[in-house]
């Protein structure tokens, strides 16, 4: 099965200056403050200009790109952007696996046009998410990973399989999926480049590096080729409100909340989802926390069911003590309950664009994925009378 890797390059610049465009075209260094004792996680492209590079002291990057922007390395806020990106992509395409903090593995086993179908789900978290990606596509996962970080910017770098084994030889081995330890030991005995390994016994590097060494010859070899696994969503959606000025009183904390429930349905909702358990966090002036879980008998994703349950939580968490900070988690997420409803009672509507939808579905995954029912003569029982066939929306 052919694989791509979507990579977001630069992920957590990116997210930083979605939420402040004034960053746009600005040296931004994330990892810490210049003052603080702590190592550069990320890089902007103006910052590395500088010299600036990912593990090194921020103190050397302040020494170096003074004039820098210098942010913290905000893990659940990335961890939460990414999760909206997998959203936007599952919804594209069934087999999708994340590789945090900034890869996402795609399954082509129903494409039958593997870089047309990237470039337009690279076009969607583009329009959508608002988040600039490249990809690489290859036989074997690493090679895909490695071909999506060589790409440009939005652009597409696949490998057929004479391809991809030359390029895999000629790797660096620093770039091979090998703990720190292991790379030191590889170019202390002399070997620089991936296709060197190959020349020795198997027996040698499984017993000199043990289940490492053995998965090493897999990567070199291209024989990586695990299949991608669904992705099965996230677990927990969590809002949060800060306010400005700590908050006690309750009719201005009851609008605060619902507000933010309001947001939270609308994100389940997006994905099909219900919670099964709410909780209610209040972070109180002088640090304190309040927090009440909601277990629902049914999960529900309505905003009028949860605020019901909320309602008494509020007035119980709040008492006479101001909030600083508001925080709603729906977690034990789960499908929404399905309706069947039938769209050929009544006139037909948006005839086109039921017959685009049934050509994309037939494309992507064969013709028979899409039947209608036709009657037959002669049957006796009911399951004689009727029978399913493909369906051709031109003749319709």
């Amino acid at each position: 099965m052919r694989i791509a890797c979507l990579y977001l390059s630069g992920f957590a610049v990116q997210v930083e200056r979605r939420i402040d465009p004034a960053l746009c075209g600005k040296p931004v260094i994330i990892g810490g403050y210049h003052h603080e004792t702590g190592r550069v996680r990320e890089v902007s492209g103006e910052a590395a200009a500088f010299g600036v590079t990912p593990d090194m002291l921020l103190r050397q990057a302040y020494q170096l790109c003074p004039a820098g922007t210098f942010l913290p390395y905000r893990e659940e806020k990335y961890r939460e952007v990414f999760s909206s990106v997998l959203l936007e992509v599952a919804q594209l395409c069934p087999l999708v696996e994340p590789e945090p903090p900034a890869h996402i593995m795609l399954g082509l086993r129903y494409e039958r046009d593997g870089r047309r179908f990237v470039v337009d789900v690279m076009t969607a978290i583009e329009w959508q998410p608002g988040f600039q990606s490249s990809c690489g596509i290859a036989s074997s996962r690493f090679a895909a990973r490695i071909a999506s970080e060589d790409a440009g910017p939005s652009q597409v770098l696949a490998f057929e399989d004479g391809e991809e084994r030359a390029f895999l030889r000629d790797l660096p081995v620093g770039r091979l999926s090998l703990s720190a330890a292991v790379v030191r030991k590889l170019q202390l005995f002399g070997i620089a480049r991936a296709g060197e390994l190959l020349h020795l016994p198997a027996g040698a590097l499984e017993a000199q590096f043990g289940k490492e060494g053995q998965a090493l010859l897999e990567i070199v070899r291209g024989e990586d080729n695990r299949d991608v696994e669904q992705w099965k969503g996230v677990r927990e959606i969590v809002r949060t409100r800060c306010f400005d000025a700590p908050v006690g009183h309750g009719g201005e904390l009851l609008e605060a909340t619902r507000g933010l429930l309001e947001a939270l349905c609308r994100g389940l909702q997006a994905q099909w989802q219900c919670c099964g358990c709410l909780a209610l966090t209040f972070i109180l002036e002088g640090g304190e926390v309040k927090q009440e879980d909601l277990h629902l008998k049914e999960p529900s994703s309505s905003p009028e069911v949860l605020w019901r349950r909320l309602m008494p939580c509020i007035e119980w968490l709040a008492g006479a003590i101001s909030v600083e900070e508001l925080r709603l988690t729906a977690s034990d997420l789960c499908s929404a309950p399905g309706t069947q409803s039938s769209f050929l009672d009544g006139p037909r509507r948006a005839t086109a664009q039921f017959n685009e939808a049934v050509g994309v579905l037939q494309q992507r995954y064969g013709r028979d994925v899409v039947k209608k029912v036709v009657a037959r003569r002669g049957g006796r029982l009911p399951e004689e009378r009727f029978s399913f066939v493909p369906c051709d929306p031109e003749k319709r």
